[in-house]
Formats: structure tokens, C-alpha cells, sequence
């Protein structure tokens, strides 16, 4: 394979932040709404910035909501997000093979940052695409072209990996390779109906399919539920 770097999303495949985000929503939105929204009312908005999430419910009370969700957000960051199984491990293996990497993520930089500190994963990384890095986010193509410019190399020679249809839906756009994150919270019909190049069930499975396994190539091509 000639794939010399990876671009990650960060909530939901690097951080195991969907408690969090599901969580801080419910939070924001009850004393408007009257009730507490389910977390299948949320998926939609994963990787997405947040202002587009809260305004699909309540556009005009976004700029109301956005500090309530913030302050939230930021009290409960560190006792409701980990990392997802086998990051560290497997972050450590690409970047000893050669491979670059980077984060396009919708979060804002400060937060991002501090996630990343927090866990001990920012030297991992050449290039940190954040929110208010670009004027259009995903799922348009813009974040990961800036991530692959960033890493100094062609589209073709990247994979990018997310857990949200907005992961999938960039990466194609922007003509690099879709790997769908399997140990998404979001329902695996939605990001299948995305339309992923490839689907990893763990960090491992990713090392092998960037590194060139016949076998893990073959095995994670998209797939039915």
C-alpha cells in the first residue's frame, strides 16, 4: 500500500467522548425542549460543529445555548471521557513505522488540545485541524484536505478514520480513503449508508490495513452489519 499517513477525528474514535457529548446536549436542551432527548436524537450530530448540532433543535436559541452546553462540557470532561480501546498502542506502532498523522476534528482548539494533553497523545501528531481552522466543515471536504496539506502529502496517500457519517462523507469528498471507526456509538447502518472504503473493528485492525495485511485488507473492506 502507499499510504504514508492517517488522519484521525478525534471525539468517538480517539477520545471516548460520546458520554460526554450526549450527555452535555441533553443537559443544554431539556429546560427548552421539556424533556430529556434520547441519545439516537444526538448520533446525527457527531462530528459536526456544535452550533449546527444544537441549532437543528432550537436555531433560535443557539447563542443562549452554547455557553450552557461549554461550561458543561467542560466540568464533566474529565470524568466522563477515556480513550478508546487500544489508541495509545496503536498510535505508537504507525508513528514507529513512518506513518504521519494528524487530527481533523469540529471540536474548537482549546478543547481539543486539552483532550489531547490529558491523555498523553499530543506528540503523536504532525497536524491538528480544529473548528476554526477552515470556513467549511465536515462533511465537506475542506478539514481533511487541510489535514493532508498539513502532513505534506497527496489526498491519495492518506486514510482518514472516523466514527460518524461526517468522517465518512469528508474523507470521500476529499478523495482520500474512508475507514469507518466499528467501535462507533453511531448505529453501523448509518455509517455503512455512508459509504466507508474500509471498516476497522479496533486500533489493531487499523495498524494491519495501514501497514499492508493481506489478510486485515480483505477482511475490512465495508461490510454489512
Amino acid at each position: 500500500m502507499a499510504w504514508q499517513g492517517v488522519l484521525f477525528d478525534l471525539d468517538g474514535t480517539l477520545l471516548d467522548t460520546s458520554d460526554l457529548v450526549i450527555k452535555s446536549f441533553q443537559y443544554t436542551l431539556a429546560p427548552h425542549l421539556g424533556r430529556t432527548i434520547d441519545a439516537e436524537e444526538v448520533y446525527p450530530y457527531f462530528g459536526a460543529p456544535l452550533r449546527e448540532g444544537l441549532a437543528a433543535f432550537l436555531p433560535e436559541k443557539v447563542e443562549e445555548m452554547l455557553p450552557v452546553y461549554r461550561r458543561y462540557s467542560q466540568e464533566h470532561f474529565d470524568n466522563l471521557v477515556c480513550l478508546c480501546p487500544g489508541v495509545r498502542e496503536g498510535l505508537e506502532e504507525l508513528r514507529q513505522a513512518g506513518i504521519k498523522l494528524g487530527i481533523v476534528t469540529s471540536r474548537v482548539r482549546d478543547t481539543t488540545l486539552y483532550g489531547l494533553q490529558l491523555f498523553g497523545l499530543l506528540d503523536f501528531f504532525q497536524a491538528i485541524v480544529t473548528m476554526e481552522d477552515v470556513e467549511n466543515h465536515k462533511p465537506g471536504p475542506e478539514p481533511v484536505l487541510r489535514g493532508a496539506e498539513l502532513l505534506g502529502l497527496p489526498p491519495a496517500a492518506v486514510l482518514m478514520v472516523g466514527d460518524s457519517p461526517n468522517d465518512i462523507a469528508a474523507a470521500r469528498a476529499a478523495g482520500v480513503i474512508a475507514v469507518a471507526a466499528g467501535w462507533s456509538r453511531v448505529p453501523c447502518r448509518r455509517l455503512l449508508e455512508a459509504g466507508p472504503d474500509f471498516w476497522v473493528d479496533s486500533m489493531e485492525e487499523l495498524v494491519d490495513l495501514v501497514l499492508g495485511s493481506a489478510d486485515i485488507v480483505g477482511k475490512a473492506r465495508a461490510r454489512g452489519c
